[in-house]
């Protein structure tokens, strides 16, 4: 079972906004998914965390479904090299965020300063830049599944 913190961003407030180039070199800035997109983002531990790349392959899955509410990015302390090289190797679709400065993990209040990594977490973000969902994931039973994110962005556009 891993560690987790209810950290300050939660549900029903508003998310913080960050700007961060992704693996690819393109830039990637939530501001502009405002009034637009939802955002899905998903903080892992490390391109060597073995649940965080079932969870990472999970949304893989269901990326085509999600792409029609949400823009997707998942974001760690794994440096650059190590980042992309993952996301080549899993052939992640969605943008990945090295953040080994933890200075969007921190906005997010979801540093584990003992292991110097993300808490396992993700957050689901409306169009309004609202916390409409967020699951902290405490061990390998306790991930959400991805066809359980489309759901809940699809209850998110509609209002439900």
């Amino acid at each position: 079972m891993y560690r987790s913190m209810p950290g300050k961003v939660r549900e029903g407030g508003m998310a913080p906004m960050f700007s961060a180039l992704e693996v690819r070199g393109d830039k990637f800035d939530t501001r502009a998914c405002l009034g637009m997109s939802s955002l899905v983002l998903f903080f892992y531990r490390g391109h060597w965390c073995a649940t965080c790349r079932e969870e990472l392959l999970d949304l893989k899955s269901e990326y085509p479904r999600i792409k029609e509410y949400a823009e997707v990015a998942a974001i760690s302390t794994d440096s650059l090299d190590e980042a992309k090289d993952m996301a080549v190797d899993l052939h992640l679709p969605y943008k990945i965020i090295s953040d080994p400065d933890h200075r969007i993990i921190d906005m997010y209040d979801v540093y584990d300063v003992e292991n110097g990594t993300a808490f396992i977490t993700l957050f689901l973000i409306d169009k309004a830049g609202v916390v409409r969902y967020k699951r902290l994931i405490t061990g390998l039973e306790d991930v959400l599944p991805a066809a359980e994110v489309v759901n809940k962005l699809k209850a998110m556009r509609s209002g439900l």
